[in-house]
């Protein structure tokens, strides 16, 4: 498949209206992710908004945008080559490290690769950087959905 100049999400799901990454909830986060060399890459711009008060990243802002930045290579690693989804998935488990506080001054870029991957799951590593440092680790499960 030929990296698209258009996110995983609004390829795959325009009409979604997930909270941290559906284009199509007003009130969400919106996030965008797009193929790279290496996995899925992304850049989330926080505003106040998304504090907890101190000046720094929300923990659960954190865990949405990670959680949804690794749905984003599931998606596309489970698409057929001609672009169309095959299977769905959904998060079967997430673990957090928190390394250093997120401040908001400085976007965030955000990393997914799948690194195991089964007929039935995949684990994803997943990192949140700013400021050129890593703040956040993370590893998801993801579980197949049966097909009704």
């Amino acid at each position: 498949m030929t990296p698209s100049p258009i996110s995983i999400q609004e390829r795959f799901y325009p009409e979604s209206t997930c909270f941290g990454c559906g284009q199509a909830n007003p009130q969400g986060l919106r996030l965008t992710s797009f193929e790279a060399e290496n996995g899925v890459i992304s850049t989330f711009v926080a505003d106040e908004a998304h504090s907890n008060g101190m000046g720094t990243l929300n923990g659960g802002i954190i865990a949405t945008i990670l959680d949804c930045h690794s749905g984003a290579a599931v998606l596309l690693d489970s698409a057929s080559e001609t672009g169309e989804l095959v299977d769905l998935w959904v998060t079967a488990g997430l673990q957090l490290r928190y390394r250093l506080p997120t401040f908001l001054e400085h976007p965030c870029e955000l990393h997914a690769q799948i690194t195991e991957r089964t007929e039935s799951s995949m684990v994803v590593a997943a990192t949140l950087k700013s400021d050129g440092k890593v703040r956040v680790q993370a590893e998801s499960r993801w579980a197949r959905l049966p097909q009704r």
